[in-house]
């Protein structure tokens, strides 16, 4: 059986790591990060959302709430895609390809100026992200990058590197902190008069 204290002293130590990630985030960043997302949605743009292991399963639901949740509050529906989830073509890339080329191909005769890719990542470091990344900005695309750690490959090649810091490699917090700026993001909009005249 569990020791209650020890459980609430973790309990409160996690949080208060959660808590000092949220507290560095640069809010002129995570604005333009908004900003970029609301000009692609008037533009009728499209953005493609990847990432790897618990980051994939935050694109995924960034892509379930910006298809489905926004009907709370808007008609619009968002152009969103998770790479993610064609477990096929995936499975196919990495098979016939490389592992490293899964969401590059997947963008290849998809993504066009002015689309948006949303790299999301812990590291920064995973290769099939930056690749997929490079490719986005090769053809005139907006690249947002959520990292953590000292924020890797993706913070220097990203055109909006929205950086949590967690120098020692605290996967949990970092992808918490990822998911938690997802439903920032989606809430804020269902108070941003510029997403609801879309």
């Amino acid at each position: 059986m569990g020791d209650s204290e020890k459980v609430k002293n973790y309990l409160v130590n996690y949080k208060d790591r959660l808590t000092s990630i949220l507290e560095q985030i640069d809010t002129g960043v995570f604005t333009k990060v908004i900003d970029a997302m609301i000009t692609a949605f008037k533009n009728n743009k499209t953005i493609y959302v990847v990432g790897n292991g618990g980051s994939a399963a935050t694109a995924s639901h960034m892509q379930a709430d910006f298809s489905f949740f926004v009907r709370y509050f808007s008609k619009f529906r968002p152009r969103i895609i998770a790479l993610t989830d064609n477990v096929p073509i995936i499975t196919a890339v990495g098979n016939d390809t490389s592992f490293d080329d899964i969401f590059m191909e997947q963008l290849r005769g998809r993504f066009s100026e002015g689309d948006v890719l949303i790299a999301i990542s812990a590291s920064g470091n995973s290769l099939n992200l930056v690749k997929a990344a490079e490719f986005a900005n090769s053809l005139g695309g907006t690249t947002i990058a959520f990292t953590g750690f000292l924020g890797g490959k993706l913070k220097e090649i990203s055109k909006i590197p929205l950086y949590t810091p967690s120098p020692k490699g605290d996967y949990g917090p970092i992808e918490d902190v990822h998911m938690i700026l997802n439903h920032v993001i989606v809430n804020y909009l269902s108070t941003d008069k510029d997403f609801l005249a879309l």
